[in-house]
């Protein structure tokens, strides 16, 4: 059996679907049992949940994203449904329950600030515009090396330009931590710790669940550039992870973008 590329594929050992059962969502489901229970009761339950979940993760990634892909397996996930890859409109709807937890972070911002603001109170700092900007132009321009990449692979096959461009979207996410890191410790500096009242409990929830789900865009980043570069994976046909990833990374771009005019201008 071949793919529209005419490259060997499977469908899997007696069926559509996946080719095999997988131990690794066991792995997965009882490490967050066990930091569920941890951070709950007691972080000793963490040295258990903490290195169990990473295992799981690591092997479940390796085994879907390399193990199959080098074995020509279509599982369940890329075949299509709506004329979609049900992988990438599984990232789309993921995305959108996404923005559905930082619109709740956003009305919870705005709903304080009506109520026990105005922001910032008197004897606090304000946000820094000229950082907000610079943060939200990183990213912008992570997500123009983005593009660059996966053009580069979805329309002439050339996996050095997926490198270049996912690298250069490390690079830009890198970046936007460092400076990201930078305002807090000025912030911290002048007064503005995550327990000052809802002004400061607020923004570093905020930018910190954003920071937290960028760090989660670098090491997807990651696994495309070393599947690309170290295993020769992806073609013009075959590169569903590239645009998921790609999908996910202009998210970010977009919380960004929002987070500077609504909560930047707010309070500069």
């Amino acid at each position: 059996m071949a793919d529209a590329a005419g490259e060997p594929v499977q469908r899997g050992e007696g069926a559509d679907g996946f080719p095999h059962g997988s131990k690794y969502p066991l792995f997965v489901g009882a490490g967050l049992f066990f930091i569920g229970v941890g951070l709950a009761y007691s972080w000793l339950f963490l040295i258990i949940g903490v290195p169990v979940e990473l295992y799981g993760l690591w092997g479940w990634v390796k085994e879907y994203t390399i193990e199959e892909f080098e074995r020509g397996v279509i599982p369940e996930q890329k075949r299509q449904v709506l004329g979609y890859e049900t992988g990438l409109l599984g990232m789309y709807l993921f995305v959108i329950s996404e923005i559905l937890v930082f619109m709740g972070f956003f009305v919870a911002w705005f709903y304080l600030d009506a109520t026990r603001g105005p922001f910032p109170p008197e004897g606090y700092p304000g946000l820094t515009l000229t950082l907000g900007g610079a943060m939200t132009g990183i990213l912008l321009l992570g997500s123009l090396s983005v593009y660059y990449g996966r053009t580069g692979i979805t329309r002439a096959g050339n996996r050095g330009r997926l490198v270049t461009g996912y690298t250069g979207a490390i690079v830009s996410g890198i970046a936007f931590l460092a400076v990201l890191g930078y305002e807090w410790n000025q912030l911290m500096a002048e007064g503005l710790k995550w327990t000052t009242g809802p002004y400061g409990a607020s923004y570093y929830a905020l930018a910190g669940l954003h920071a937290g789900h960028l760090a989660a865009g670098l090491v997807m980043l990651g696994i495309v550039i070393y599947r690309a570069s170290v295993r020769n994976h992806f073609s013009e046909n075959r590169n569903l992870m590239v645009r998921t990833v790609e999908v996910y990374w202009h998210f970010l771009t977009a919380v960004s973008i929002a987070i500077f005019v609504f909560i930047y201008f707010g309070t500069a």
